[in-house]
């Protein structure tokens, strides 16, 4: 019985031995990993940006000053290398904390500064901000002079509107009453008429190949008609929240969604090709609305103003703004009355027409520099 005793005291013992020394050893190996987990931490950022102010507003031309800091004395950089909108603008060893970045050549719109910092331990690490360029350029300014009227449905909420072949070709909105309309100008009759569905909201059209493109408020959804016999040929889709307007160059179309920018889509599929920022010299000029393409210039209403701007076609800066106040007499307002919107070129007769939503009138106008 003793023996039988000992032989027990002696297993358990060895068994609760093995056991403890399995759990130190799992013990010892969760320290390791946590003390390895701490050693491969990565180590908090040490440079930043002083100046420029983030989303600060520079004229192109002018060299911006940058200005950085080392938040960790005890780590020095190497060297920090720049760049300004994808390329390359300059470079620095780690102890210099100042750099003038050249603007000269960078178009309009949100580019970003980008810093990268490599340490002599093989680190690096990298920091970027935004910068809001202007344009460099004074935009002209305009007034007009009436030289003649042409009746205008008030019934027509006028979104999209072209001259061609002697004829005024409009787009109107709001449910249930959009329409695609061909008029002939000296009376206002209507040659053509097609009605788009109860759900859509449509915008701006513009003529090109023969074709009509029609685009819509926020259905994502476009259309192209024959322009002769307004029959479907094709719908197309796109990303933008909303449509607004359409002109085009004679081989891109070119679209407004209400911001300051400015798609440019191939005309079969409506795919973006490229896109503008439109700035003057103060800022971003956005609610770009109806559009025309004119000797190379576009023109833009502005939603609920009064003013028409040009904007070069390449850079996106505002170039020209015509101011049309009082083009509207009130003798001719009623009820319904709403904004300035709808610019029409007659290329064989150089005559510029304008228009409103809901407007009585259709106005052939000159426009005269201040």
């Amino acid at each position: 019985m003793n023996i039988l005793k000992s032989v027990f005291i002696i297993f358990f013992s060895g068994v609760f031995f093995t056991f403890s020394c399995c759990v130190q050893e799992k013990r010892g190996t969760n320290l390791k990993e946590k003390d390895n987990a701490s050693t491969i931490k990565t180590p908090p950022q040490t440079y930043s940006f002083v100046s420029p102010a983030s989303n600060q507003l520079i004229i192109p031309g002018n060299p911006v000053a940058v200005k950085i800091k080392n938040e960790n004395k005890l780590i020095q950089a190497d060297s920090i290398l720049f760049g300004l909108d994808g390329k390359p603008a300059g470079k620095i060893s780690g102890s210099i904390t100042d750099l003038s970045v050249e603007t000269k050549g960078i178009s309009p719109g949100i580019k970003r500064l980008k810093m990268e910092v490599f340490f002599l331990d093989g680190r690096t690490e990298s920091k970027s901000m935004t910068l809001r360029f202007v344009s460099d350029i004074k935009p002209t300014s305009y007034t007009y002079r009436i030289l003649s009227t042409f009746p205008h449905d008030k019934k027509s909420y006028t979104q999209g509107f072209e001259y061609h072949d002697g004829y005024f070709y409009e787009g109107t909105g709001q449910y249930r009453e959009s329409s695609l309309q061909k008029v002939l100008p000296g009376t206002g009759d209507k040659i053509k008429f097609r009605s788009n569905s109860s759900e859509i909201f449509g915008e701006g059209i513009t003529l090109l190949n023969r074709k009509i493109y029609q685009i819509t408020y926020r259905s994502q959804i476009g259309f192209i008609y024959d322009s002769e016999s307004f029959e479907l040929i094709q719908k197309f889709g796109y990303q933008n929240a909303e449509g607004w307007g359409l002109c085009n160059n004679g081989k891109e179309i070119i679209m407004s969604d209400g911001t300051n920018v400015l798609y440019f889509r191939e005309p079969e599929y409506f795919s973006v090709i490229r896109k503008i920022e439109v700035y003057d010299n103060v800022g971003e000029v956005d609610s770009l609305n109806e559009l025309e393409f004119i000797n190379g210039i576009i023109y833009a209403n502005r939603y609920m103003t009064n003013e028409i701007v040009m904007i070069d076609p390449e850079t996106g800066k505002v170039i020209g703004k015509a101011d049309m106040n009082g083009l509207l007499k009130q003798e001719d307002k009623h009820d319904n009355i709403d904004v300035l919107n709808g610019i029409a070129w007659d290329e064989s007769g150089k005559r510029l027409f304008v228009t409103g939503k809901y407007w009585p009138k259709i106005y052939n106008i000159e426009l005269i520099k201040r």
